[in-house]
């Protein structure tokens, strides 16, 4: 008899997949898990990057700072478009912030969100960090992820991957998504503007978890914030483990769901990749979209001790702000402290 949906759970899997062991362990461990999450993100098509291909499309004076309209990459990976926002008081190279958005199907603003040019979703929320981060100095980037915003298969809908798909049938659109932070990295260290030691990702809901992903595979990326970005896969069930395995998401976790395979790794051991860069972790007492309070709290409190057994006690910080999933104004006070001590 087939289960029915609000039946089924992502099943768990053996806890402690990094630093079970002392502080020896750990990049062995952080080296197994990168090795092993295409399976989940798919095989990315290609062994190194293609051209950037940059160039500048637009220039707008916004005051105090200069927003740039970027586009890179190419046909062969993808075409990607993105706000850059610098500070007209930037007299040496600064800090920098790829500035992820949240992903979300209608309304499908895309870059625009952080960049204060759509939004806010919550009225009165500071969603605009990549706009307001760049105001109190950092230089920003807020990319389209794909198939948003502009990059959005014409004539289909905001997340519909059928065009992505055919043309990378291996991949799936958050493993591109996790590619082209690394491509954001190459982005700004071009930038003369930028102090390439000093590049940080942040986000919330689906950008805080790509902030998360971007910086596991690329140890350029000096720190992240994610904002009600993440929580563990075990435990979740119904139609919120139902989302998790449409194309738009992880697809691949499709016989880890319906077939009750144990996954092989779970999003704190992605988390833990990160150890000891500084991580700081916001989320919201009212988050339905992460449910298993159980789960969050376990996998909280094994990663306070990977970050403390790699050296990085202080590098580490998770706090709980009230409310529902959102980009409220104690998470973005919290994310600009964070970002200005780090990196």
């Amino acid at each position: 008899m087939t289960a029915e949906p609000s039946e089924i759970f992502l099943a768990p899997v053996g806890l402690g997949a990094v630093g079970q062991g002392d502080s020896a362990t750990i990049p062995v461990d952080q080296e197994s898990i990168r090795q092993q999450l295409p399976a989940v993100l798919g095989e990315s098509a290609f062994a190194e990057p293609p051209p950037l291909n940059l160039r500048v499309v637009e220039t707008h004076d916004d005051g105090d700072l200069w927003r740039y309209k970027l586009r890179y990459g190419n046909d062969t990976d993808d075409t990607v478009w993105a706000w850059l926002f610098v500070s007209k008081a930037i007299v040496s190279p600064a800090p920098a912030v790829i500035c992820l958005a949240g992903s979300f199907m209608t309304p499908n603003w895309g870059k625009d969100a952080p960049a204060g040019l759509g939004g806010p979703l919550v009225e009165g929320d500071p969603e605009a960090y990549g706009r307001d981060l760049a105001r109190r100095g950092f230089v920003t980037l807020c990319p389209d992820y794909p198939c948003c915003g502009e990059r959005t298969t014409p004539g289909l809908r905001s997340h519909d991957t059928g065009e992505l798909d055919a043309r990378f049938p291996n991949w799936s659109r958050v493993g591109l998504s996790t590619w082209d932070v690394s491509r954001g990295v190459d982005v700004l260290s071009e930038r003369p503007e930028v102090d390439a030691e000093r590049i940080g990702t942040c986000g919330w809901s689906q950008g805080g978890q790509m902030a998360i992903l971007g910086a596991a595979f690329d140890a350029r990326i000096a720190a992240v914030v994610s904002i009600c970005g993440w929580g563990p896969l075990r435990g979740v069930g119904g139609r919120r483990a139902a989302n998790w395995v449409q194309s738009y998401n992880f697809p691949k976790l499709v016989p880890y769901l319906h077939e009750q395979k144990p996954l092989p790794f779970d999003f704190d051991d992605i988390v833990a990749c990160l150890a000891p860069r500084p991580f700081l972790d916001v989320r919201a007492a009212q988050d339905e979209t992460f449910p298993n309070r159980h789960e969050q709290a376990q996998a909280l409190t094994r990663l306070a001790g990977i970050w403390d057994r790699a050296g990085g006690e202080e590098h580490f910080r998770t706090i709980e702000v009230p409310g529902d999933h959102a980009h409220g104004a104690i998470a973005a006070g919290e994310q600009l402290r964070w970002l200005r001590r780090w990196p």
